[in-house]
């Protein structure tokens, strides 16, 4: 269990509709946490996801060859 004191100064606040209020209920009570740390854990689990998957880079764009 992650047990290390983390600061945490900066506040986030959002409006939820009923239905995503629903759904952030029903995760937070399977996953056993409290609304803040569902929304953590989703954050750490995507982020996982898109550093993971290391992407191809982008190439760099040529300059457009123009008449002479």
């Amino acid at each position: 269990m992650h047990t290390d004191v983390v600061a945490r100064d900066r506040l986030f606040n959002m409006r939820l509709s009923e239905d995503e209020s629903a759904r952030l209920d029903r995760i937070a009570a399977h996953y056993g946490l409290n609304a803040a740390g569902v929304i953590r854990m989703l954050l750490k689990r995507e982020d996982d996801s898109l550093t993971s998957s290391k992407a191809p880079e982008t190439p760099a764009r040529k300059a457009p060859k123009g008449k002479r």
